[in-house]
């Protein structure tokens, strides 16, 4: 109840609220519906401001994400302690292969999907923060812009609609990163050497 009377405080700032809010959600303060609705909400009610909107809820998400990052990072280990060691072995390798990736697509991903573990995993593997800083940005900011237009071309119907189609579009959403992601990995490796 706290909570939701914090969260409808912030609403009322407008965009300024939406980043508290974005913030919040982000480092650990769990608000019913987080930005998510917000975005749909605010953009709907200014369609002129969609990316705005947009790029304010991902810098509050981002700000909020480090907090968790950054604690991760300095207590993780006592966290992943409660794993078998040949399973934090295994979490850590996987992730630091597709650190980025793997970012992204959480970020992308529906609730109940747990952010929060990917977040945490980046933070003990140290994970190189300017890094996590573009992923969870990227990511969160496809999220938004998906959520803002949608709310703008559908109205109050785009709630509905987004709850309806999350998996189909979060999955359109991640395969377009993943696609992304391998097509800039096999530019930068160039031609390669079949002598070697």
């Amino acid at each position: 109840m706290i909570l939701e009377t914090l969260k409808n405080k912030l609403l009322t700032l407008g965009i300024p609220g939406l980043f508290l809010i974005s913030f919040l959600d982000s480092a650990g303060v769990p608000l019913p519906g987080g930005a998510d609705l917000v975005v749909m909400l605010l953009s709907w009610q200014r369609p002129a401001h969609l990316f705005l909107i947009a790029v304010v809820a991902a810098l509050g998400s981002v700000l909020g994400s480090l907090v968790r990052y950054h604690i991760a990072r300095t207590k993780g280990d006592a966290m992943m302690s409660r794993l078998p060691k040949d399973k934090q072995d295994r979490v850590k390798e996987k992730f630091r292969r597709n650190d980025v990736l793997a970012l992204l697509v959480a970020m992308l991903g529906p609730p109940p999907l747990p952010t929060k573990l990917f977040v945490l995993v980046a933070g003990v593997v140290r994970m190189d923060w300017r890094r996590f800083v573009a992923a969870v940005f990227a990511g969160r900011l496809m999220r938004f812009l998906g959520e803002a237009y949608l709310a703008v071309k559908l109205g109050d119907r785009a709630a509905e609609t987004l709850k309806e189609h999350y998996p189909s579009i979060a999955g359109a959403l991640a395969a377009a990163a993943v696609l992304f992601l391998l097509l800039r990995r096999f530019v930068q490796s160039g031609p390669r050497n079949e002598e070697a």
